[in-house]
């Protein structure tokens, strides 16, 4: 016979009905739970795909594989392989050299569909170039050449088809479509149509000539799987037999990529154990408060015969309907709250921030969500199973346990009543302390680590001075320094230096060769790259530690000599900069003398190990570029001075760096350029620089490179705003739902006390009296929350903030619980709030109707 009647379910749909207010508690402890959940699992598969998408832009392409030197019969074999989705293919031509351009690579190349598309170069306006005289570029290129973004203008591009030969050649086209610049990439694309590349390569499928880059074919390969890149490569090269071509795996696709994507989500992941620990501890006190508030209940279900197994069933049927209704809420509102998040915490990222619509967003935190639902309500199942008939029908909000009970003389005091009211039931009392003191200890660490940054300190191994202007030719790694370069003009320097406010300056100038070791120099550079400092040099740059082999064999080297003033060479000579010797400002100042710096980047601790320093003894005499000095001392590389695109020519290898006075270099080199001009400006006057250094890139000169110390700071606060925001973000939600724990606690302490207080009330307790004493209680749980709370964040900040800090090389400890002091009144304010709103819901019963309830 067909079973119509289920009791258990039956049995849950009434008391979901009956038991309305504790219902909402419970359902806004799950939506929370399950928002927060989702909420971190959308930043972390958004920051993933955003750092993924990154790195598809900084490498200029998003296909799987790359060859940078193929023809077009290979391609095809390639392209024809199972394993092979789709190929692309460029031909490269040359690249721009327009002055407006310098600093800017702009690659002159024809490329099909397929590689243009993937390479973040599809014209967004217009198409692909068809006629030899069209051209398609992006804005940045258009911007540098200050031409309308408008189709059909004119774009005249200058290069040399013959790299040996100083000769350009200008070639005019019409533009037929644009994109927006991809600012990540190394380069600019400007496509030129096949009916020109094939003109300009004479249809030759290669490299004209030897050492040339005019007609070098190139070609991506778009695999039907991400997995395993390396391995399908190789074997599509040797089923088409190919395999002395060399191929290069998209680093976007590469372990170290996502290892570097899981690193930068783990705190997210971290978080959501902070998650469940909060969600835990109220769920759990919900249901643990259910089953006591319901014993009776239970008890009298048990005497009809109901089993320990359908109890268990009956607790954990209203847990599935409570999350029916909690989950989906707080899936819909946690991916909204990423939503909005994401591109706050990935502000620092260039291009636009993509939020994550991954399904294990959605399926994990709802199955997380719901095993912390289903984690919390073990125990108090298990509760609910074991109760006894006859015990339950006597139970009340009873002690913990049995104890003796002990006559005391004297009167009761509503502060000792409340106080004895708290340990009635210790384990619930323990929960909330425990639910708001985490959100507060949290929020304390929090604060107390962000609050120790040392921006002076990350700014001094950034940056040595206000503003830090640039030759671009310095910048231009692919295209090499030029030391006549123009963009540091006479009339821009002098603009600069007269500037109000400025307090002091600083020019560098530098001049490369190739330099023949002495023995002096040669043996300490031997003595410090040992057989093993280049097998670790070799493990991750075989062609560097080659060719530095081959520099110590032939005493050769290639030599940066700087001449400085003011602002760097006061930076460089610093006394903790200064390995050997000593600095002396008047001797220096006579052009007999000179700085040597260390070739390699080592610390001044690692140095004071070193029997040798990898550079020119003190006192020994050098030759450089005809003049001789003697060396006065040995100092560390300079931050931002030794540093950017080093000049065209022979490279020796080992590359060496000396330091002369700014005058006595113009004299020896009048031809050579300022290579960086440094300023100090009063504070006051710092945002007029930056707004006079703004106008005139807009206006003047868009290539000029200025650096900030007021930029770094906006830059560092961007790019460290997502741990700041989800740290705070994490601790406050948690210390919300201790604050939900708390209320739902004295809300349902009260209610269950509803026949007691009317009972007390009828043998002469005043309502005034009732409430004051419901308000010590809820200042007593406040008073030992913040007791726990500010002994727990004075160990975890002094302890183990101050420990996390030390290994910080930009952060100064600073011992703070600001946090605390301004939550205290917070906390005990709602102590008072919620007890008082609870007595006044409670007063609208009579006594007599108060006692009358079960």
């Amino acid at each position: 016979m067909r079973e119509v009647f289920k009791p258990i379910k039956t049995l849950n749909s009434r008391l979901f009905k009956k038991n309305k207010g504790r219902n909402i508690v419970a359902v806004l402890a799950i939506l929370m739970t399950t928002l927060m959940f989702t909420t971190l699992f959308t930043l972390a598969q958004s920051m993933s795909r955003n750092m993924i998408e990154m790195t598809f832009r900084q490498t200029g392409y998003d296909a799987q594989a790359s060859f940078r030197s193929i023809t077009d019969e290979e391609v095809a074999l390639i392209d024809a392989h199972p394993d092979v989705e789709e190929t692309g293919e460029s031909i490269v031509l040359g690249v721009a050299e327009n002055s407006d351009l310098a600093g800017h690579q702009t690659e002159i190349r024809w490329a099909d569909e397929t590689y243009a598309s993937h390479s973040f170069a599809w014209p967004s306006a217009g198409r692909m170039p068809e006629g030899a005289d069209e051209l398609a570029v992006d804005t940045t290129v258009l911007d540098y050449l200050g031409i309308p973004h408008k189709l059909g203008q004119q774009v005249t591009l200058e290069w040399r088809p013959d790299l040996t030969s100083q000769e350009t050649v200008s070639s005019t086209f019409t533009l037929c479509g644009f994109w927006e610049g991809n600012e990540s990439s190394y380069a600019s694309m400007a496509w030129v149509s096949r009916s020109f590349a094939d003109q300009m390569t004479g249809g030759v499928d290669g490299p004209v000539s030897e050492g040339q880059i005019l007609g070098t074919h190139m070609a991506q390969v778009n695999l039907y799987s991400d997995r395993n890149i390396e391995e399908t490569m190789d074997g599509i090269l040797a089923d088409t037999d190919l395999t002395g071509l060399e191929y290069g795996v998209n680093l976007a696709y590469s372990p170290e990529m996502n290892a570097s994507a899981f690193s930068e989500s783990l705190p997210m992941y971290l978080g959501m154990i902070l998650v469940f620990v909060a969600g835990y501890l109220i769920i759990y006190n919900i249901f643990q408060i259910s089953v006591t508030a319901d014993v009776q209940f239970y008890g009298k279900l048990k005497t009809l015969g109901m089993t320990k197994k359908q109890l268990k069933k009956l607790i954990y049927g209203q847990a599935d309907r409570l999350c029916l209704i909690g989950i989906p809420l707080g899936l819909i509102l946690g991916w909204g709250l990423g939503f909005l998040l994401v591109p706050v915490l990935l502000g620092m990222m260039e291009g636009e921030s993509v939020v994550s619509i991954s399904p294990v967003i959605f399926v994990g935190s709802a199955l997380f969500a719901w095993i912390t639902v289903l984690i919390s309500c073990l125990r108090p199942a298990r509760l609910a199973g074991k109760v006894s008939p006859i015990e339950a029908l006597r139970a009340s909000d009873a002690p913990d346990r049995t104890k003796k009970t002990t006559k005391r003389r004297g009167s009761a005091s509503l502060g000792g009543m409340a106080w004895a009211n708290l340990g009635r039931n210790k384990k619930r009392t323990a929960l909330v302390i425990c639910s708001l003191s985490l959100g507060l200890v949290l929020l304390s660490c929090f604060y107390a680590k962000n609050a120790s940054f040392d921006m002076e300190k990350y700014l001094s191994g950034l940056t040595i001075a206000d503003f830090e202007l640039s030759d671009a030719s310095s910048e231009d790694y692919t295209g090499n320094y030029d030391p006549q370069g123009t963009t540091l003009g006479q009339d821009l320097v002098r603009q600069v230096e007269k500037a109000d406010g400025v307090e002091d300056t600083g020019h560098a100038y530098s001049h490369q060769f190739v330099w023949q070791m002495d023995d002096p120099t040669a043996a300490g550079l031997a003595s410090y790259y040992n057989e093993e400092v280049l097998a670790d040099w070799e493990s991750y740059d075989e062609q560097g530690a080659e060719d530095a082999r081959n520099s110590l064999a032939e005493k050769k080297a290639t030599v940066s000599l700087f001449g400085l003033d003011g602002i760097p060479l006061a930076a460089m000579t610093e006394e903790d900069n200064v390995l050997a010797g000593t600095f002396d400002p008047e001797a220096f100042a006579t052009g007999d003398y000179v700085l040597a710096v260390t070739s390699a980047a080592i610390s001044r601790e690692e140095a004071e190990s070193l029997d040798v320093l990898p550079a020119s003894p003190v006192g020994d005499t050098v030759e450089l570029d005809g003049k001789s000095y003697q060396v006065m001392a040995v100092v560390l590389p300079g931050t931002s001075i030794v540093d950017g695109a080093m000049e065209a020519g022979e490279d020796a290898g080992l590359d060496l760096q000396y330091v002369i006075p700014s005058d006595t270099f113009r004299e020896l080199y009048p031809d050579n350029t300022l290579r960086k001009l440094y300023v100090n400006v009063e504070d006051g006057q710092v945002d007029a620089m930056q707004e006079m250094l703004d106008t005139y890139t807009a206006s003047v000169d868009r290539t000029l490179p200025v650096t900030s110390r007021q930029s770094m700071a906006q830059q560092y606060q961007e790019e460290t705003r997502s741990s700041a925001v989800m740290g705070n973000a994490i601790s406050m939600i948690i210390a919300l739902v201790g604050v939900l724990n708390f209320a739902n606690s004295m809300i349902t302490a009260i209610v269950s006390r509803r026949r007691e207080f009317a009972m007390i009330q009828s043998v002469g307790m005043t309502k005034r009296q009732l409430c004051r004493m419901l308000v010590y209680e809820g200042l007593c749980y406040a008073g030992l929350t913040l007791l726990v709370s500010w002994t727990v964040s004075a160990l975890a900040v002094g302890i183990g903030v101050r420990a996390v800090t030390a290994a910080d090389d930009f952060a100064t400890f600073h011992f703070t619980l600001l946090p605390l002091g301004i939550c205290t009144p917070l906390i005990l304010a709602l102590a008072v709030v919620i007890p008082y709103l609870c007595f006044q819901n409670l007063e609208k019963h009579s006594v007599v109707e108060r006692l009358r309830m079960e």
